[in-house]
C-alpha cells in the first residue's frame, strides 16, 4: 500500500470514528430516545388493558398507568433507565404487578420512588 493511500484511510477512519463519538456522546437520547420514548407511551396507552387484564380494574390500576406514563415522559437521558439501582421504579413496578390487586400502599410508595428517582437525575444533570 502507497504512503498516500494509508494517510488517507487513516485520516477518514479518524474523522468517522470522532463523528460516531459525537454522535453517541452528543445526540444518542435526542435522536434516539425522544422517539423511543413515544413509541413505549403508545404502547402503554393503546395496549394497557390487553396487557394487563389479569390485575382487578380499580382506581389504583388507572393510577398505575399514570404513574406509568409520567415515568417514562420524564425521563431525560438513557442513564436514569440504566441505572442499577435495587429500589428502581421498574423494580418495584414488576413486584406491584406480580398479583392481581393494587393496593394504594404499592401506589404511594411508587410516587414516592419516581419522584426521588426525577429528582436525582435532575440534580445529577
Amino acid at each position: 500500500m502507497k504512503k498516500g493511500c494509508f494517510l488517507n484511510a487513516v485520516i477518514i477512519g479518524t474523522i468517522l470514528i470522532a463523528a460516531a463519538v459525537y454522535i453517541i456522546e452528543n445526540k444518542f437520547d435526542e435522536w434516539f430516545l425522544k422517539p423511543g420514548k413515544e413509541l413505549v407511551l403508545n404502547e402503554i396507552i393503546n395496549n394497557w388493558d390487553n396487557e394487563f387484564k389479569y390485575i382487578q380494574a380499580s382506581s389504583q390500576k388507572d393510577s398505575l398507568k399514570n404513574l406509568l406514563v409520567y415515568y417514562v415522559d420524564n425521563i431525560k437521558s438513557l442513564d436514569e433507565v440504566v441505572h442499577t439501582n435495587e429500589k428502581s421504579f421498574a423494580n418495584e413496578f414488576e413486584s406491584v404487578i406480580e398479583d392481581s390487586l393494587i393496593t394504594k400502599n404499592e401506589i404511594s410508595k411508587l410516587t414516592t420512588l419516581v419522584k426521588k428517582e426525577l429528582n436525582e437525575e435532575s440534580k445529577g444533570n
